[in-house]
């Protein structure tokens, strides 16, 4: 008789109930598990005997097994009362739809032991749980033994203690912010969780949101930690089929979410309810006025997972945010709103669970920070303190007038020259950093250079130029996600490439690079949790080397006096986090910034005026500034649409707006965040795309470096406008 029975099996036929049979194995079996929308267990082709058998063995074996001890009699129980039956006698499990209500789940916190809080033996809130899920969950594999190198379920390498009690916290907790050091395995423990609980049919399907440049990184991990879970990786320009396609875990990317989820109820992500929503770097969802950060709370979820080492960056409303995510929400619900105070403590200490590098790798070499004062000299010096004297003066003259805009357009411009000199190119940095590179590689070492610019004259690009002995890669948030990926393997593979040079805000989370055992900020970012993050690039789980973290700060300049104010408030927030950052613009007050060059703030320059002070358009990616430009544009009435990146013929933006006639106006929009000025060459080009499109549309060129004044005539009357910094900093305060 022929008792080989598989786990699950595809069908496309509608009238097919959706249902699993639960087998027990005492060995290490391979789980191959189909497609979620699609999976059915097959009747039972055997006789009743062997029904019978089949039931009786897999329960006798289990028996055999320490785990399942606690379960097996209870499984006895019921198959013995013959509490349930099927026609052919056996208990028949595949008779039921596997889509009956779930008891109600709990919303916070978790069990140390990684089982949850109700009983799935008995009634819940005064539901019951149907027999047969019941059975089901007495046959399944507990979570210890599945995390067990001798249980069911392989894994490329063993899981250290703390990650196994982060993997029972996962599964345990329908809301979760997991919030471990960089480096410590957050991605690792996430798969795991989402694994087992795939395997124990508890999701069936996952959204997986990440940042843009780690959705490989990610693919990578699920497949060799989830071999048998189906990824449909939703990206590019045709993503309805991705989204469609059946899978257990959709991957996509913040800003394809942004896109995606529109106020049609059947837009594909919100047109379903999650079993899971998994938030990677969840600090991009800190500002709840953002426009990702209102839909990725609105997605219909059963469990809420953030992942972020950095949970709070410039203030508790950042913490705030991100713990309004954290939470289940049902269909057409609104999350809940959350405000700094006791309350929201309490519930950030119920939610977090995070662990520090120090108290569970003690294995793990250590971090050795030193900061490095340099002193400006010749040109250099003479550039820097001129800039700084006409940038006062002009802030002087402005009177009542000057706005904090214009300290932060001066502290930029100051902070460029501490890197390079605009007249000569020297750099004070530049001659230390040399002299560093080169004895570190002669002893075999490799180093990760970090810039908030990305420009050929202050930046990333820039520093590459003058180390080109070193055969250095670049890295910034300009490239594709292609050639981003080639960076990252040409680095680990060729150890002829000594260095790595890396914008902060796109190197600076979620790459593994425990190739370089030596981290350089060329400038320092106000925000010392995104340097942190940084850092943790090569200081994670497989570094077998002491990292020696380098901070330029140039004396006698602004970065000195910046550096010692965020010194001074690092201690308001360590009480909160840990690991806290803290963002200039946000946490200096006007007293501070104006302080800065010995000013006074106006008596206009009240708290509304900080609130709304401009970004830092040079710390942006190509992405990021077409997202600001988006929602500054949407502020003022528009509805605007971004272009496939491929197929754009240049035009980022689409913008159009109606009058009260009903006639409508279409801007089609160019955004340019570059270090130097616009030439007339993309102007000119634009003016050809404009003529291909319907008549009295217009076109705009957005540029935070300016234009020249060749193509400032060009535009001139014409269908064409140009906004540079002032002209953002404007639409921004208004």
């Amino acid at each position: 008789m022929n008792l080989r029975v598989d786990w699950w099996h595809e069908t496309n036929v509608a009238e097919s109930p959706r249902a699993r049979w639960f087998g027990v194995f005492p060995r290490v079996p391979r789980v191959d598990i189909g497609l979620p929308k699609t999976v059915s267990a097959p009747s039972p082709r055997a006789g009743p005997a062997g029904h019978r058998w089949l039931a009786e063995n897999l329960i006798q074996e289990a028996a055999s097994l320490d785990a399942y001890r606690n379960g097996i009699e209870d499984a006895r129980a019921i198959y013995s009362a013959g509490a349930y039956t099927g026609p052919t006698g056996c208990v028949d499990l595949s008779s039921h739809r596997l889509n009956d209500p779930m008891p109600p789940t709990r919303t916070a916190g978790r069990s140390p032991s990684g089982t949850s809080q109700h009983e799935l033996g008995g009634d819940d809130a005064g539901q019951v749980i149907p027999l047969w899920k019941r059975l089901a969950y007495l046959l399944s594999a507990p979570s210890n033994l599945m995390l067990s190198e001798r249980g069911p379920v392989e894994w490329p390498s063993s899981f250290f203690d703390y990650q196994r009690d982060g993997i029972r916290a996962l599964l345990s907790a329908d809301a979760l912010l997991l919030a471990d050091d960089m480096g410590l395995g957050k991605t690792i423990q996430t798969i795991a969780a989402i694994r087992i609980l795939t395997l124990q049919g508890r999701l069936e399907r996952t959204l997986l949101v990440v940042p843009a440049g780690l959705v490989v990184q990610w693919r990578k991990a699920i497949h060799a930690w989830a071999p048998e879970l189906r990824v449909s990786t939703v990206q590019g320009p045709q993503r309805a089929w991705q989204w469609a396609a059946p899978a257990h875990v959709y991957l996509t990317s913040y800003e394809t979410l942004r896109e995606d989820f529109t106020s049609n109820p059947q837009s594909p992500p919100r047109k379903v309810t999650w079993d899971a929503v998994v938030l990677d770097e969840a600090q991009k969802i800190k500002n709840r006025e953002a426009e990702v950060s209102r839909k990725c709370k609105l997605l219909p979820r059963r469990r809420a997972w953030a992942l972020t080492g950095t949970p709070l960056e410039n203030s508790v409303d950042d913490l705030a945010s991100i713990l309004e995510f954290v939470a289940p929400l049902e269909e057409g619900a609104t999350p809940e709103r959350l405000f700094p105070g006791p309350a929201l403590l309490d519930r950030h200490r119920t939610l977090q669970l995070r662990r520090k590098k120090a108290e569970v790798l003690p294995q793990l070499p250590p971090k050795l920070v030193s900061e490095v004062g340099l002193a400006l000299i010749g040109a250099q010096r003479q550039t820097y303190e001129r800039a700084e004297r006409e940038g006062i003066l002009r802030l002087r003259e402005q009177g009542e007038d000057v706005r904090i805009e214009n300290v932060l357009e001066l502290i930029l411009r100051l902070k460029q020259i501490c890197n390079f000199c605009p007249a000569t190119g020297a750099s004070a940095k530049l001659d230390d950093l040399v002299e560093r590179v080169r004895t570190l590689t002669a002893e075999g070492h490799r180093a990760l250079i970090f810039s908030q610019f990305t420009d050929e004259r202050y930046g990333a690009r820039a520093i590459a130029e003058q180390l080109h002995a070193f055969q250095p890669l670049v890295y910034t948030g300009d490239l594709s996600t292609p050639e981003r990926d080639t960076v990252i393997e040409e680095f680990r593979r060729s150890t002829d490439r000594k260095v790595l040079v890396l914008s902060l805000r796109a190197g600076g989370q979620g790459l593994n690079l425990q190739e370089a055992s030596y981290v350089f900020h060329f400038d320092r970012w106000w925000n010392p949790a995104v340097e942190h993050q940084a850092e943790d690039r090569s200081h994670r789980i497989g570094q077998v080397f002491p990292v020696n973290v380098f901070k330029y700060v140039c004396e006698d300049t602004i970065e000195e006096r910046i550096d010692e104010i965020l010194r001074r408030k690092q201690s308001l927030f360590d009480e909160l986090v840990d690991d806290v950052s803290i963002d200039l613009r946000s946490r200096l007050s006007s007293e501070e910034l104006f302080g800065l060059f010995g000013l006074a703030p106006p008596a206009t320059s009240k708290p509304d005026a900080q609130a709304g002070a401009p970004r830092d358009y040079a710390a942006m990616t190509g992405i990021e500034f077409e997202g600001h430009v988006k929602t500054l544009l949407e502020r003022r009435g528009w509805k605007v649409e971004t272009t496939p990146p491929t197929k754009d013929g240049g035009v980022d933006l689409i913008a159009l707006s109606s009058d009260n006639l009903g006639l409508e106006t279409v801007v089609y929009v160019q955004c340019k965040n570059t270090s130097t000025a616009v030439g007339v060459e993309v102007v000119r080009q634009l003016n050809g795309v404009l003529a291909t499109k319907q008549p009295g549309a217009r076109a705009m060129v957005i540029c935070p470096a300016g234009f020249t004044e060749e193509a400032r005539r060009f535009a001139r009357g014409g269908r064409i406008e140009l906004w540079d910094r002032h002209d953002l900093f404007q639409r921004e305060a208004t």
